[in-house]
């Protein structure tokens, strides 16, 4: 019986070369978004278990404190540390725009594929339908939500999700639709190919690239 052949394993310097490679392609200005953008990250996910919940009090240190050892950020007006309550809100401001803006992005994305893959009665009405959408003022639709479904972090994601997935939908189709009219495209379609592996194979990879720029704008 002939063996299987084990996976060569990838040299250490290698992968050192890759990495390099790779943070070497933000530029100075992208590495130092990364990591301002990892810092709050990791204030969100991990600071309101590092820092001591004694510091937020009552209202019993002094009102308006100026930096010391004790409130690196000094009190608010009711004497509470101001760096516990920006770490703290950390993870509401970050965790929010994160999850919406995924939300968002992902879906616009994949109504775009959708819409740039199948027949122009589909794109049509997708097309319709979220620019009626978008003609809803963002703030009187946001307020709507929450009068109608209660106010939760919840229904803030939810909403800030929808508000942004024309713009999102918008963009992502306008590429799309460039890349389907590609003579690679028509190639795929001749030999039999269905919408999802167009969508999946053909056009996502070439979106890919502007697709992430807008989503970190």
């Amino acid at each position: 019986m002939n063996s299987i052949p084990s996976p060569v394993p990838v040299p250490d310097r290698v992968l050192g070369g890759r990495l390099r490679r790779w943070v070497a392609a933000f530029g100075m200005s992208g590495i130092v978004g990364l990591l301002i953008l990892a810092f709050w990250l990791l204030a969100a996910l991990f600071g309101p278990a590092l820092l001591s919940h004694q510091l937020a009090g009552d209202g019993g240190s002094e009102v308006f404190a100026p930096m010391s050892a004790a409130h690196w950020l000094g009190t608010d007006y009711l004497g509470r540390d101001m760096l516990l309550r920006v770490i703290d809100g950390a993870r509401y401001t970050v965790g929010v725009a994160l999850v919406a803006t995924l939300l968002a992005s992902g879906t616009g994305t994949t109504l775009a594929l959708l819409a740039a893959a199948s027949d122009k009665r589909l794109d049509a009405t997708l097309s319709r339908a979220l620019d009626t959408l978008t003609a809803i003022p963002s703030t009187m639709f946001a307020l709507i939500l929450v009068a109608g479904f209660g106010s939760s972090v919840g229904m803030l994601v939810f909403a800030a999700a929808l508000i942004y997935v024309p713009g999102a939908y918008r963009f992502a189709r306008a590429l799309a639709v460039n890349i389907n009219a590609r003579d690679y495209v028509t190639v795929a379609r001749t030999r039999g190919e269905g919408p999802l592996y167009i969508m999946r194979h053909e056009i996502l990879p070439n979106i890919l690239g502007p697709v992430l720029a807008d989503l970190g704008l």
